[in-house]
């Protein structure tokens, strides 16, 4: 009881979910700065059909991995995240 710390449960519960938020951040930043041009591309329709064709359309039947990869044309790089506001 007096050592919360030792227990597990705040690495699979609260802390799980927070860090995973914070993992999807760096990636939505990446594709963000990337394929949008932080803003300046983001009604541009090719860049929207292009989000459509390679992240939306296929929901949760492809691996997320090669859908960022696809989209981005790389690999995803956390820097992005760092100068995301």
């Amino acid at each position: 009881g007096t050592h919360w710390h030792s227990r597990f449960g705040h690495l699979v519960t609260y802390g799980a979910g927070y860090y995973s938020y914070l993992y999807a951040s760096i990636f939505s930043a990446d594709l963000w700065n990337t394929c949008f041009a932080g803003g300046t591309k983001a009604f541009d329709s090719d860049v929207g059909m292009s989000y459509w064709n390679n992240i939306l359309i296929h929901g949760g039947s492809k691996d997320p991995n090669l859908m960022l990869r696809n989209m981005l044309g790389r690999d995803p790089k956390a820097e992005g995240f760092f100068n995301f506001s």
